[in-house]
């Protein structure tokens, strides 16, 4: 199968190769805790704090989540900024009434978060008031404490498990449910019942909008769209009603390796923050009052049942019926992707994609379609989809003006120019191929030398075709080997059409 240089060139630029951090071996030591304001924002549990060593002071949020694996994630970029003092083994995490030592052990680098973490500060850079998201403190850690949240009111606390208990919260919870566990991997469990006889399982999770039910129970119990009545938390005396709080998302369990087919539930912040809650995995309790009658949502429970029947129809009407809830980038998303497993004509797929585009903010528009038309692009199958990327490009280029990454210019411009030059109209390739040229990143120059090659060649420009192909071969020039290579190959497909005494063949035999 023969190489496309620019799909090879375009996959080095587009592509970062993450590393699965592995958990930390270092024990947490005891921490004083307290509480702090927290904010729910882009689905997740925010906290202001600053992270603080003897050398090292940042003002930054921290996302809480509960079930990821690392005690500190932090943003890479900030992480080869933090230095310890002389015998300094903690980082700390600062607020007004609260402290957290996690051992520098535990801190690691964002890695596969890192695209999340710069996606969460720009979306909602008002919100956060320009002060970024640059960690994700981990369940090593919050396991620690006695993790209290009241989400409705902004409110988070951190109370050492050991000295908390259930005495304390039944001074103020509703219900208590105990028999809290916490599986090997470091998820915590808690009973759930339905009815007055069948037992479950909920998995807790501080991360996510949406609380799963899983779909294969779910259906079995006879509601395959997740509406399962009489779920409740706990056991016998202890229960307290789940069912109706909130809408229920079935999903497939067993095609995620991080749940377990015989867990019912994990919820996500549509459910709790209808409750004030303490959880202590130490002591096994989880303490509960309900704060409002019910977060339940008709639009929630729409997109839900749209989702698990893949239907592209009934997700055009959420979409028209929902203009402003806030399940509509999410929902085009899946629109599209269900669009190209169904071979959606291009026309409907850019509607599922103006969708989104309605949900994003301007300066962030090109990145979004640019990250979306990449994968295409990258496929093998991208000749078939040529005239969707081409669509997505060309809407990419419409916002590059106000984008807050201007240099996608150039890589759109490549992609647009490769497409085109497949299509067989080498002068519109041309024209964007040349514009490339423009964009100035010194590093693609090899690139774009490479891709003009391309294009003269086939309008028959064959000088010119030469001499840049004989720059892109330049060592001079950085670029993959397989893009040299396929230059020389040019040079020497059109050698022979060049006079003996031009003189370019002239000075490259020299």
């Amino acid at each position: 199968m023969k190489l496309n240089p620019l799909r090879l060139a375009i996959a080095v630029l587009f592509v970062s190769l993450g590393w699965l951090a592995q958990p930390a071996a270092a024990q947490l030591e005891g921490s004083p805790g307290g509480t702090a304001e927290a904010k729910v924002i882009g689905d997740h549990v925010l906290v202001r704090v600053v992270l603080s060593t003897e050398k090292f002071h940042k003002e930054t949020h921290v996302v809480l989540d509960y079930t990821d694996e690392q005690p500190l994630r932090i943003y890479n970029c900030i992480l080869g900024y933090v230095e310890y003092g002389e015998g300094e083994e903690t980082i700390k995490i600062l607020a007004d009434g609260l402290r957290i030592e996690v051992p520098k052990e535990g801190v690691e680098a964002s890695s596969e978060c890192t695209l999340f973490l710069k996606n969460l500060s720009g979306q909602y850079s008002v919100e956060l008031k320009d002060i970024d998201v640059s960690a994700i403190l981990g369940g090593p850690v919050l396991r620690q404490y006695a993790l209290g949240m009241n989400l409705a009111a902004g409110e988070v606390s951190f109370k050492p498990a050991a000295e908390a208990n259930v005495e304390d919260a039944m001074l103020w919870a509703e219900s208590i449910v105990t028999g809290l566990r916490t599986t090997e991997e470091g998820r915590v469990l808690a009973p759930l019942s339905i009815g007055e006889k069948d037992r479950s399982l909920m998995a807790f999770n501080t991360a996510g909008y949406h609380s799963y039910i899983n779909a294969a129970l779910a259906g079995g119990l006879g509601y395959p769209f997740g509406d399962v009545p009489n779920i409740h938390f706990g056991l016998g005396d202890q229960r307290v009603p789940l069912s109706g709080m909130a809408a229920l998302f079935p999903a497939d369990f067993s095609q995620d390796p991080e749940l377990s087919r015989d867990w019912l539930v994990v919820p996500g912040l549509s459910l709790w923050t209808a409750f004030r809650l303490e959880i202590n995995p130490v002591q096994g309790y989880l303490a509960l009052e309900p704060v409002v009658n019910s977060n339940y949502s008709e639009a929630d429970f729409e997109f839900y049942t749209a989702a698990v029947n893949k239907d592209r129809d009934a997700l055009r009407s959420y979409h028209q019926g929902n203009p402003d809830d806030r399940n509509v980038a999410e929902a085009a998303e899946l629109m599209f992707a269900l669009g190209l497993e169904q071979n959606a004509p291009v026309e409907e797929q850019m509607e599922a994609v103006n969708y989104r585009l309605a949900k994003t903010l301007e300066r962030m528009k090109s990145g979004w379609l640019t990250e979306t038309l990449q994968p295409l692009f990258l496929a093998e199958d991208r000749d078939e989809r040529s005239e969707l990327i081409t669509a997505l490009a060309e809407e990419a280029l419409e916002y590059i003006s106000r984008s807050d990454d201007p240099g996608l210019r150039q890589d759109l411009q490549l992609v647009l120019g490769d497409r085109y030059l497949e299509a067989g109209d080498a002068e519109q390739a041309w024209k964007y191929f040349l514009a490339a040229g423009f964009s100035g990143d010194p590093e693609k120059e090899s690139l774009v030398r490479h891709e003009l090659g391309r294009v003269y060649e086939a309008l028959g420009r064959n000088r010119r075709a030469y001499s840049n192909y004989e720059r892109a071969a330049s060592p001079l020039l950085e670029g993959p080997q397989a893009l040299k290579d396929s230059a020389r190959d040019g040079m020497e497909r059109l050698r022979p059409l060049l006079e003996a005494d031009d003189p370019l063949i002239v000075e490259a035999g020299r």
